[in-house]
């Protein structure tokens, strides 16, 4: 069973400035994989709004500016998405919304694959918790990361899922959903 876990941080508001993309692929439940790649925004696009440089990435032009833009990664990011039993995110609207919004904007193919919202998921298996924000769900399961840099986040965001399985006793992650009476989404159909 191979789970991938996205994550993307922005440069201000737009979805089409990616500055960071991070995933972790998760092999029959234990990390494989880990990747981070720092990325410039598109031209127009790349101005670094301070409140998420200081209060969330922490990431500036100078760190992006000698970066790739996002058509050199996609093919080895979406290598991994594709070739996934399912892919997820944390607050799956904001990651897979940038994801469509970037590839729109340098015209790339889209690929087709079904993904989950751990956010969503959490609501239904922790309803107790006082919130489902990724370090709030982190902090239940005992792992410790650093919040808001995309390769740290992806990965919680694997632990949580896998944590929320083995919770509910389910051996994959749509039998998962199935408990939780959530149907994944499809990306590009």
């Amino acid at each position: 069973m191979t789970i991938t876990s996205l994550d993307f941080e922005t440069a201000n508001q737009s979805r089409v400035s990616i500055c960071a993309a991070g995933i972790a692929v998760f092999e029959d439940g234990n990390l494989a994989e880990a990747t981070h790649w720092l990325v410039r925004p598109p031209k127009g696009l790349g101005w670094f709004l301070p409140e998420f440089t200081e209060n969330c990435h922490g990431l500036t032009w100078f760190d992006v500016q000698d970066a790739p833009e996002f058509p050199a990664i996609a093919p080895e990011l979406l290598e991994r998405l594709t070739r996934a039993e399912i892919v997820i995110a944390h607050n799956a609207q904001f990651d897979i919304g940038a994801l469509q919004a970037t590839l729109d904007h340098f015209g790339l193919a889209c690929p087709e694959f079904d993904y989950l919202c751990t956010y969503r998921v959490a609501e239904r298996i922790w309803p107790e918790l006082p919130n489902h924000q990724l370090n709030t769900l982190a902090a239940h399961i005992g792992h410790e990361f650093h919040h808001h840099h995309a390769q740290a986040d992806a990965e919680a965001a694997g632990r949580v899922l896998l944590a929320m399985m083995k919770h509910q006793n389910a051996k994959t992650p749509r039998e998962l959903l199935q408990k939780a009476a959530i149907v994944p989404r499809r990306f590009c159909q």
